[in-house]
C-alpha cells in the first residue's frame, strides 16, 4: 500500500495503490502513519516526499470499505479517527514533508496533500472536494481548507463541489507554481531538502508556530464530528 523508497538523505512514500486510485483505506493509511514516523526517526532522513502511483494522486477515501463498516458504528467510529490521524500525521512529523500532486487529488486526497507542509502539483492536475455532489457533507475537508482560504473560498469550493486546477490553486496560495509533470518528483525533492534546514526538534518548534496561527486542526475536526453526529 506504501512503498518506501531513500534517496540520498530524501525518504519518498508512495501511495501505492494505483489499481483503486490509491483510495484511503484501513491499510493505506496506517502504512502512511508508519512510514511518516519511521522517516521521523531515521537520523538518515532529513525530508520526506509524498508522491502517488498512477495517472491520478488520491481518489479519496475507499467507499467499497465505508460501506461494509456502515452496520458497526465502533468500526465507523475507529475509521473517523484514522481519517482524522492521517491528517494531522504530516503536521506532527518532525521533518518536512512534501506532496507531489499529478492527475487528480479528491476529496481526502486533496486534504491529505494540503496537510502536507507544502504542495506542489504537476501542471494539468487539480484538487476536488466532490462530497457535495453526493449529498454528502465535506466534513474533514472545511477545517482543512480554512488553514489556507477565506471561509466564503472554502464555502464556494465546498458547496460547489467543484475542481481547482492547478494554476487556479497556485493563485490562490495553495502551491507554488504548476511544475511538468516529468520534473514533478524532481523538483518535489529539490522543494522538501530545501526546507530541511533545521534539526527535528526545532523543525517540529516551527511547524507548531506555523499552525497556531490558523484553525487547529483537531479543533476543526471536533466541529466536523458535531456536525456529522447531527446529520445522523
Amino acid at each position: 500500500m506504501i512503498r518506501a523508497e531513500t534517496r540520498g538523505r530524501l525518504r519518498l512514500l508512495v501511495l501505492a495503490r494505483p489499481e483503486k486510485r490509491n483510495a484511503i483505506d484501513t491499510a493505506l493509511a496506517e502504512g502512511l502513519i508508519a512510514g511518516l514516523q519511521a522517516a521521523a526517526e531515521d537520523s538518515a532522513v532529513t525530508a520526506i516526499v509524498l508522491a502517488a502511483e498512477g495517472p491520478g494522486f488520491c481518489a479519496g477515501a475507499d467507499l467499497t470499505e465505508l460501506r461494509a463498516l456502515a452496520a458497526d458504528p465502533s468500526a465507523r467510529a475507529a475509521r473517523a479517527a484514522l481519517s482524522e490521524a492521517i491528517l494531522l500525521a504530516p503536521g506532527r512529523t518532525a521533518k518536512p514533508v512534501v506532496a507531489a500532486v499529478q492527475g487528480a487529488a479528491l476529496g481526502a486526497g486533496a486534504a491529505l496533500a494540503l496537510c502536507c507542509d507544502q504542495m506542489l502539483m504537476a501542471e494539468g492536475a487539480s484538487l476536488g472536494f466532490p462530497e457535495a455532489k453526493h449529498g454528502m457533507l465535506p466534513a474533514l475537508m472545511a477545517p482543512v481548507l480554512l488553514r489556507h482560504l477565506a471561509p466564503r473560498q472554502v464555502f464556494s469550493l465546498l458547496a460547489s463541489g467543484r475542481a481547482l486546477p492547478a494554476a487556479e490553486a497556485a493563485s490562490l496560495g495553495l502551491c507554488p507554481a504548476p511544475v511538468p509533470a516529468a520534473a514533478l518528483l524532481e523538483q518535489a525533492a529539490a522543494l522538501a531538502e530545501g526546507l530541511a534546514t533545521l534539526p527535528p526538534p526545532a523543525m517540529l518548534a516551527l511547524k507548531q508556530l506555523c499552525a497556531a496561527g490558523a484553525q487547529p486542526l483537531p479543533e476543526g475536526f471536533a466541529r466536523a464530528r458535531a456536525a456529522r453526529e447531527a446529520l445522523a
